[in-house]
């Protein structure tokens, strides 16, 4: 049966190559062709609620804190072998003076290639805050830790540690930081 409509039969086809042309064209183009490079939304700065989640620590926790960062800070210091890596780390547990005291004593060990060996154990067994002043008393075993030459490996003489060192240290509130004071080492047994 011969159609009434002719030149829609030979339409068809050709509407359907012409949709198939358009919907594939941009899709087959990219596959031979780098892409062009778009702009991705900013990320969002942490949110508040993310913020207020944060656990907000005693003035206890805050001096522990301060110690063990401080304590890390000088252990990672002294081997950086660098007086301004040493200040970057030591910048938010001393003050200035310190610090430079610090390099000064570091690079008389640097200069002899002394380098250091060995983890300080701590053990942290009383904490008093007082105000804006704290006491961190630790009782650290040093007894595998030391100082040794970094050509020969030989321990270098009266720097091996011991096994129950008798620590004090103050700290005070600064600028709403606890930073290190003074520390003292004492003749005594660790008890607290």
């Amino acid at each position: 049966m011969a159609s009434h409509f002719p030149h829609r039969a030979a339409a068809l086809p050709l509407a359907a190559g012409a949709l198939l042309a358009a919907c594939l064209g941009p899709l087959l183009a990219g596959c031979g062709s780098t892409a062009a490079p778009v702009q991705l939304p900013v990320k969002p700065a942490a949110s508040a609620a993310a913020v207020l989640k944060q656990p907000i620590l005693s003035a206890r926790q805050q001096v522990v804190a301060a110690y063990t960062g401080y304590t890390a800070a000088m252990a990672a210091s002294f081997d950086s072998r660098s007086p301004a890596r040493v200040r970057q780390l030591l910048d938010p547990y001393l003050g200035a003076a310190t610090i430079s005291n610090a390099i000064g004593a570091f690079s008389q060990a640097w200069g002899r290639n002394e380098v250091s060996y060995g983890q300080v154990v701590q053990h942290i067994i009383g904490v008093r805050v007082q105000g804006t002043a704290a006491w961190v008393h630790d009782c650290d075993n040093a007894s595998d830790s030391g100082l040794q030459y970094a050509s020969t490996g030989q321990v270098v003489p009266g720097s091996l540690g011991v096994s129950d060192e008798n620590i004090v240290t103050r700290l005070n509130l600064v600028d709403g930081h606890w930073m290190v004071w003074v520390q003292t080492v004492e003749d005594l047994p660790c008890t607290p």
